[in-house]
């Protein structure tokens, strides 16, 4: 029993001292962890995001009864039932850090840009809607109800361009700020047309159905908690949701309409950064403790 208990604590010391050294730059140049990182990187790399997607309706504009009247003048009351439906998005691109801050963030003491990324991908977005329809008679009395439902699923192919803003907590922790453009465009539109569950006349409240147009123009703004992994890698789960609908043009509106309801395409992501490595020519130089320390201060002022 004792040997398979010290065989075990080997078998640990040995994973443990395996590992990458995460937060690099320690007063001793190995540690539990494994060996401190040494290496130059690039003030770019490769960015990959991804996660689910979900149109929320639009509670404040959607679910109201209205009132009106038939084509022969009778009074209706017709209401409309939003949903989401869950889908997906990939995404592919590269991050940027700057190597100096503006003249302006440097009177300011302060970092006003933490870096820009910009990716292209694919997103897959869909909804359903439920439409009630109710004739009035004398007194207000309902005389009958009749009901339609539609449903849709669009593919999108996407480019973004997004400037963040980290807030520091720590060395390792952070929340990410975005604002930036994305450009959609639907190469996959589903059908527009509704189902009658049960018997009645809809022909007038689906005259007045619109659809978004392929192409979507949005101003979007992105919220995540930031983990550096280690000085050349950093993950990011966030959320990202539209918040100015620039085309097509609805009074700035970022909810995209489909049959007669409004739906907000909100995106649940997990991004992670991956920095490319200098090519350096010949030998590197040696390297100390205070000179690593003294590297590793200055690239987290930088970004």
């Amino acid at each position: 029993m004792k040997g398979v208990i010290l065989n075990l604590c080997c078998f640990f010391v040995i994973i443990v001292s395996a590992q990458r050294d995460l937060t690099p730059g320690g007063r001793n140049k190995r540690s539990a962890f494994g060996k401190a990182d040494y290496k130059d990187y690039q003030y770019f790399g490769m960015q990959f995001s991804g996660g689910p997607t979900y149109m929320m309706a639009r509670r404040d504009i959607n679910n109201r009864v209205y009132s009106s009247t038939d084509a022969i003048g009778r009074p209706i009351n017709y209401w409309f039932d939003p949903a989401g439906r869950p889908g997906f998005f990939l995404e592919i691109g590269m991050a940027h850090f700057p190597k100096k801050q503006s003249r302006i963030a440097q009177r300011l003491k302060t970092t006003l840009i933490s870096y820009c990324d910009w990716g292209l991908g694919a997103k897959l977005l869909g909804a359903k809607e439920k439409t009630y329809m109710q004739y009035i008679g004398p007194n207000q009395t309902i005389m009958s109800t009749f009901s339609g439902s539609g449903k849709f699923y669009n593919t999108h192919l996407y480019g973004r361009f997004s400037v963040h803003k980290n807030i520091y907590f720590g060395k390792r922790y952070f929340m990410d700020n975005g604002l930036g453009f994305n450009f959609d465009y639907s190469i996959f539109r589903n059908d527009e047309g509704y189902v009658t569950e049960s018997p009645g006349d809809l022909s007038s409240l689906m005259a007045m159905q619109s659809f978004y147009k392929p192409f979507v123009w949005q101003l979007n703004y992105n919220l995540g908690f930031g983990i550096k992994l280690s000085r050349r890698s950093f993950l990011i789960p966030g959320l990202q949701v539209p918040i100015l609908g620039l085309y097509q043009w609805r009074g700035g509106c970022g909810a995209l309409k489909w049959y007669n309801s409004n739906y907000v395409p909100l995106s649940a992501q997990v991004k992670l950064i991956y920095l490319f490595e200098k090519k350096l020519k010949g030998c590197p130089p040696a390297r100390g403790n205070e000179e690593d320390e003294k590297r590793n201060k200055e690239y987290l002022q930088n970004n």
